[in-house]
């Protein structure tokens, strides 16, 4: 057996709607099939003795060959175990463009020893033989965790025999394989806390989750550093940004950093951090500003261009460090090298052939990295590092690809070539290995570790101990009344940078309604007010509930010590000017009081920023005051905010003006964004090939397929379903831009008939507005090919009956209501509420009589049974041709806002030619059956809580 791709090739995964098993597959042969050599070069690389000894490193320090070819070959990862043995999985099915990976060619992991403990490799083992795309491995729990695109895989032996136990155990599937090369998911690593962390490139989104999740319920996945616990089984991001990074270690301090390529080669990896991206938006649309990399240097000219470095590297990219690719991560604490190591971090340098160094300090609240001189030069033209550990030995262990080319791949692969290097120090002050990570911070993975040592670390002198007890203490107890009064505590009284910085990223684990009070105190350390990352930090810890809680926002914007998140503010509450014109209204009025006065330009700043892609907007009713007093008194930089939104206001932008915002690539993604979305409020047909365009725009792409619903005619619907094959992520939306009119429902439709798409990739209220088209041949080809849209109430009953029967109370307190909210936030929170988290489109859970069972399961089954009228839903039938189908949450003389599980939908009255109110509820039947028994179970039991609990998942 072999482990299969089960996220099939996007071409042909329409068949399965992205959903993967944990299957595994027969290989197509017995015998491991030979690997072979694209590489055109005359040249070989230098033998591994010759390129060992013309090593060039510091006095004292010598170059060793463990092991090379034909022992180990193609070296894309290695670890240890606890018998000091090597694992290292080689990888022979990476290929160079456009095929991306040789499925003719297999992968494998092989055991290296040492038992005569010469410093050399004399005893090889094959510990697995079956895998494909494997890109990293780490040993630990009785077994192997080897990543296999895109699958992550463990494989058991329990007995330490080196004979793999069973077939692989697949722990997540979604990883995206097929479209990607280098930037494949890599990285595995057990860290001092027990997760296993992984890195994820930029060219790519996943889809992640555990087999058989369902689409809706995975978590998006792109560049980011990520996490997965082998015991709870739970899948995090832990923070997003960069490139493609491919290097990850601890310092003694237990903080995460990560290596990158192109745009800065190191990153502390900040739970909940946004990091600079090289290209591209992220997915969260309230980033409104990023983090930036930690070294103060580049090991790069920046003068050139990042792709000139194809050409060879010049003298000046060469002084500065060698080239902008940055493979493996190495911070040294092993004991034997001397004192001036101790906390260094190493990384390879591809293009410069040699392992740079950077000396890392701690800065303001988090740390920054100088530039050491570069630690190795290697004369092997094929020398291409991958991969640095410390060895039980305190020494440093390098794995060699052994290859040419940039991406290891342009000029071809050199497959049977690879090495493995010691970089020994024998020098007079040589001391005793020790492990790299002290006893308190590993005990964090011990199965006894408690709330108590949590709560001793806390009270220790060590700033570092104190910083990650926050971190645990946010990570095990964020639901706790107590966790946010020690918080609250600890940011008053810590002197630590470092210790707010942790509170700071802890805020994004707390209940909704603790977070902006814990930030105001954070917030109140005038010190970190220009620091590079606590300002952002506290932004992105309260980001999303700015508009929950705008009281409490509008209070922090004028208290804050810290100007971004004063101007973020404001920028949030101004989006939401036309639907709740009252919060900017009241920031504009404090602004003009003399105690805000010193607020006043971070407002207009953040008003400016929300309005920049308008062509107009309704001017606040104090708005003239506010101008005439910035006229009087303001500062030149706040009468030019003024002038530009008072044209806003009035006769609006020009439409040239917003179109070139929109087109622009360069331009900030939430003004483009906004660009669009004012370009739709009149859609004319010059927008119609840009739209298209944008289809494949990864910034836009979501705006831009849901503005074609905006249009009819030939190859709209062609390009939605196609855009459905390729990007996982905007699925729902293309299905909604496709229901949206008759004509490209009618393609939809022959699509799921012909097998492109499967049925189930229409939800029940997708099939409902495809019904709502009124189109019969429509609803007979719907019943036939998805199904009866509404259950007889015999149906219904039955369906009751069923789910009372797997719901005993028995299983409902046996489940995981954690798990329950997170199955919540995903399905139920784009329409109700519970403890401040989700919308207000439905009725507010949080009062109601959610531990009767009945009432539970008689409105998930049967929603429409008792409608309040505030919730009905109502269908609109436009002049354009489209059909809206929501709950109307707003209404005045010109718009009307119409609340769709999508988002919300302002429809200008004159564009509506019929209104027709219904009795039936937004929220659609049969929800609850695709689920699955053991989620319903989870959302029932967090739907029965009395108290608020903390998410399970991904830091926000």
């Amino acid at each position: 057996m072999m482990i299969t791709r089960t996220f099939l090739a996007l071409a042909i995964a329409s068949l399965l709607t992205n959903v993967t098993g944990p299957n595994v597959r027969v290989c197509r042969a017995d015998d491991f099939p030979t690997p072979y050599n694209t590489e055109p070069e005359p040249t070989s690389p230098m033998s591994a003795e010759q390129a060992a000894a013309t090593a060039e490193l510091p006095p004292g320090f010598r170059c060793e060959v463990f092991a090379a070819e034909p022992d180990v070959q193609q070296p894309i990862a290695m670890c240890f175990d606890d018998r000091a043995r090597l694992w290292v999985a080689e990888c022979f099915t990476y290929a160079e463009q456009p095929a991306r990976w040789d499925e003719n060619l297999r992968d494998r992991i092989v055991v290296l020893e040492d038992t005569d403990q010469d410093g050399r490799a004399d005893k090889r083992k094959v510990f697995w033989d079956k895998a494909q795309r494997l890109t990293s491995i780490a040993h630990g729990n009785g077994g192997v965790y080897a990543l296999c695109a895109p699958q992550l895989l463990f494989i058991p032996d329990k007995n330490g025999d080196d004979i793999p136990d069973s077939e692989p155990v697949v722990l997540l599937d979604g990883f995206e394989a097929d479209s990607i090369g280098h930037n494949v998911v890599n990285g595995l690593k057990i860290g001092p806390d027990g997760w296993l962390y992984g890195r994820h490139g930029i060219t790519a989104r996943s889809m992640v989750g555990k087999p058989n999740t369902p689409l809706k319920q995975r978590q998006i996945v792109n560049c980011s550093i990520w996490r997965y616990h082998p015991q709870r089984e739970t899948f995090e991001v832990v923070c997003r940004g960069g490139t493609n990074p491919w290097g990850l270690d601890w310092n003694a301090d237990g903080q995460l950093f990560y290596t990158n390529t192109v745009i800065g080669h190191l990153w502390h990896a900040i739970p909940g951090a946004y990091y600079q991206r090289m290209h591209g938006a992220h997915q969260n649309p309230l980033v409104y500003d990023v983090i930036s990399h930690t070294a103060d240097h580049y090991h790069w000219d920046t003068g050139e261009k990042w792709s000139d470095i194809r050409g060879g590297v010049t003298d000046s990219t060469s002084e500065a460090g060698g080239g902008h690719a940055h493979m493996g991560c190495l911070v040294y604490n092993g004991g034997v090298w001397p004192d001036e190591y101790r906390g260094n971090l190493f990384t390879c340098n591809l293009h410069g052939r040699r392992i740079n160094m950077d000396i890392i300090e701690r800065e303001g609240c988090g740390y920054v990295a100088h530039h050491g001189k570069d630690f190795m030069m290697m004369k092997d033209p094929f020398f291409r590092g991958l991969d640095l550990l410390t060895g039980p030995d305190g020494q440093m262990w390098v794995s060699d690809w052994s290859d040419t080319g940039e991406c290891h791949d342009n000029t071809g692969l050199h497959r049977t070539s690879g090495r493995i290097y010691r970089i020994v120090y024998e020098g007079p002050d040589k001391g005793t290995a020790t492990p790299a990570r002290p006893d308190w911070l590993t005990r964090r993975a011990a199965p006894s570790f408690a709330k108590s040592d949590i709560e001793a670390l806390l009270e220790s002198d060590d700033e570092a101990k104190r910083a990650m007890a926050v971190r645990w203490l946010a990570e095990d107890h964020s639901d706790e009344p107590a966790t946010f009064d020690r918080l609250i505590k600890q940011t008053a009284q810590d002197s630590s940078g470092l210790v707010r910085l942790e509170i700071a990223a802890a805020l994004q684990r707390l209940p909704a309604d603790e977070r902006i009070e814990l930030a105001s105190h954070l917030a109140q350390h005038a010190g970190d007010s220009h620091d590079r990352q606590q300002p952002l930090m506290v932004w992105y810890g309260i980001a999303d509930v700015v508009s929950q809680y705008p009281e409490q926002a509008i209070d922090l914007a004028f208290s804050s010590k810290f100007p971004t998140v004063s101007r973020f503010i404001a920028r949030r509450l101004c989006e939401q000017i036309d639907e709740e014109p009252q919060h900017i209204e009241t920031l504009l009025q404090q602004s003009t009081q003399e105690s805000g006065a010193n607020v006043r330009q971070e407002v207009l700043h953040g008003m400016n920023d929300a309005l920049r892609g308008r062509v107009r907007a309704t001017s606040p009713k104090n708005w003239q005051s506010v101008s005439d007093l910035v006229q009087r008194s303001g500062s030149d930089e706040e009468r030019e905010i003024v002038q530009n939104l008072s044209l806003l206001f009035g006769d609006g932008r020009a439409r040239t003006e917003v179109l070139a915002i929109a087109v622009d690539q360069n331009a900030e993604a939430n003004a483009r964004r906004a660009a669009i979305k004012s370009l739709l409020r009149n859609p004319t047909d010059d927008l119609l090939p840009h739209l298209k365009e944008w289809t494949n725009d990864k910034v836009i792409a979501r705006d831009a397929v849901r503005g074609l619903a905006h249009f009819d005619g030939p190859g709209i619907s062609v390009r939605l379903i196609n855009h459905w094959v390729r990007y996982a992520v905007n699925r729902s939306v293309a299905i909604d831009s496709l229901v949206s009119r008759p004509s490209h429902a009618k393609d939809l439709l022959d699509a799921i008939d012909k097998g492109r798409i499967p049925p189930d990739a229409i939800s029940p209220y997708q099939a409902r507005q495809i019904n709502n088209l009124g189109d019969e041949e429509l609803s007979r080809r719907l019943k036939e090919l998805w199904g009866d849209v509404r259950e007889s109430p015999e149906e219904k009953k039955r369906e009751l009956e069923k789910w009372k029967s797997v719901l005993t109370p028995e299983r409902i307190t046996s489940a995981d209501p954690v798990a329950g909210k997170a199955v919540f936030m995903k399905q139920c929170a784009t329409c109700h509420q519970l403890y401040g988290d989700g919308k207000k489109v439905g009725p507010n859970l949080t009062g109601s009589d959610r531990h009767n069972l009945d009432y539970l399961l008689s409105n998930m089954i049967d929603p429409s049974s008792v409608v309040p009228a505030d919730y009905r839903m109502s269908i609109f039938l436009l002049d354009d041709g489209r059909v809206i189908s929501g709950v109307v949450t707003a209404e005045n003389d010109r718009s009307i806002n119409v609340e769709t599980p999508d988002g919300q939908v302002v429809l200008d009255k004159e564009t509506v030619t019929q209104r027709k109110p219904t009795s039936v509820s937004l929220m659609p039947e049969g929800q609850l059956t695709p689920l699955g028994e053991d989620a319903v179970c989870d959302l029932v039991a967090y739907l029965m809580t009395s108290s608020p609990i903390a998410t399970q998942g991904e830091s926000k």
